[in-house]
């Protein structure tokens, strides 16, 4: 069983027969190691999480401290990947293992209730209605998940569970007329908006503070990173199912289609919340890099564009089609940004990612006002449509969140601002996010009559 204590002893010993420090310079790096060890788990973390992240980031300043670091990481991420030691840890585990297979049945299965009544996913004028509903069939779900482990009050699961029954009840009970244009908008906001619900579920308590938000996003970015490899692993595990029974002439094409990719859609995100969840400094290590790797190369390919669009004089914001491309793309690149401050330590000194990331956040701030001013001008050539204006919201909204950082950044390169402002902004930001999308999914339909 890992105690924090003894591991911190054992650091401080080996700086004594290691380093040439005076008792006061191993002091003086014991606070500073304790200090985040402490910052890392009000994040979260478990303490033998945190003491190895701790004494990695001491390893940057201090040889000795990163030889220790390399010596002992072995021993410390086995026991992050083995099995619990604690009795009570062990229960946990294994409740929420057994937690994620029954909501996993649960969410197929209510997938699935629809066919019985004759109204499947392959029938005609389903996909409105299962796409609609989608995020309805898991995210209560996941929801569930953390109220449980959190151990919420019950006007928490009150509250929650009336939401998604508001939500549920509204988006099916509105009518829709072509040309869609209000129920596809629905379609693509109300996953979002139940999303940020989910993350009053995961937070808890927390989410009136500033770190308890900022924690949600790194979550969410995390669920991503894990999404996308569990994702392949249920499709490598449905192909190799295909395969290996078509080698004796039984087609499991079927079972896959009618009910395996159901159920493997709805444990796919649920395994993926568990795994964040459970094994967080795995990829507090993993998934940050990764953003570090892709900024710079996302950094790149904008200038680039930019450059080639300003030389030629073309530009690509007066198709409709490139505006949704672009303003997936700019959530993207805000996805980065923001991924990259929320696995950022406070008291680090300005660094080149910081200043990658200024430079990522004004480019794609630019970007953003050329599409703005496309918006504008289709808005005053063809008049408002749904779409148009969701549009115009929309790029608003990343408008300010980019300057809003950017700003902070210049202030914080300046030493006018400590870096936990720019945390607080976006972390407050996201309830602009949530009244948006609410006002998309639920009064753009009444707002245009249901067209």
């Amino acid at each position: 069983m890992f105690e924090l204590e003894t591991q911190i002893q054992l650091w401080r010993d080996h700086l004594s027969a290691r380093g040439n420090f005076t008792g006061e310079d191993i002091i003086e790096l014991e606070d500073h190691l304790r200090d985040e060890i402490e910052e890392l788990m009000t994040r979260g973390l478990t303490p033998d999480e945190s003491f190895l992240i701790s004494v990695k980031r001491l390893g940057n300043v201090d040889a000795v401290s990163k030889e220790f670091a390399k010596v002992n990481s072995e021993n410390l991420w086995k026991h992050l990947l083995v099995d619990p030691v604690d009795s009570t840890a062990k229960k946990e585990s294994r409740r929420d293992i057994a937690l994620v297979v029954i909501f996993t049945l649960l969410a197929g299965t209510l997938i699935k209730i629809p066919e019985l009544f004759g109204f499947g996913l392959n029938d005609p004028g389903a996909e409105y209605f299962y796409f609609k509903n989608m995020s309805l069939f898991i995210l209560p779900f996941i929801a569930a998940f953390f109220l449980i482990k959190r151990k919420a009050a019950r006007k928490t699961w009150a509250t929650i569970i009336v939401v998604f029954i508001i939500a549920a009840l509204i988006i099916n009970i509105y009518p829709s007329f072509p040309p869609y244009n209000t129920e596809i908008l629905s379609i693509l906001h109300l996953p979002l908006f139940l999303w940020l619900i989910v993350g009053v579920a995961y937070v808890g308590r927390q989410w009136q503070s500033s770190q308890g938000r900022m924690n949600f996003i790194r979550f969410t970015g995390e669920m991503v990173v894990y999404g996308v490899l569990v994702s392949a692993g249920i499709l490598a595990l449905g192909l190799f199912t295909l395969m290996i029974f078509k080698a004796i002439q039984v087609d499991a094409g079927k079972f896959l289609e009618n009910y395996y990719f159901y159920y493997g859609a709805c444990g796919a995100v649920l395994i993926t919340g568990y795994l964040v969840e459970a094994k967080k400094s795995i990829v507090e290590n993993f998934a940050p890099i990764l953003a570090k790797i892709f900024s710079p190369l996302f950094l790149a390919i904008m200038v680039a564009f930019l450059a080639v669009m300003i030389s030629t004089g073309k530009s690509p914001f007066m198709e409709r089609e490139f505006l949704i491309t672009f303003d997936i793309m700019l959530a993207l690149v805000l996805g980065l940004v923001l991924f990259v401050i929320s696995s950022r330590n406070n008291r680090q000194p300005a660094n080149l990612f910081d200043y990658l990331n200024l430079a990522l956040i004004i480019v794609a701030f630019i970007i953003d006002g050329v599409a703005l001013s496309a918006i504008i001008f289709r808005l005053s050539a063809f008049g408002v449509t749904p779409n148009k204006l969701a549009a115009l919201g929309e790029n608003l909204l990343l408008l300010g969140n980019l300057g809003g950082l950017a700003w902070l950044y210049v202030l914080y390169f300046k030493k006018k601002c400590d870096f936990i402002k720019l945390e607080k902004w976006q972390t407050g930001y996201l309830y602009v996010y949530f009244i948006w999308t609410g006002i998309v999914a639920f009064l753009f339909p009444i707002l245009f009559g249901f067209k």
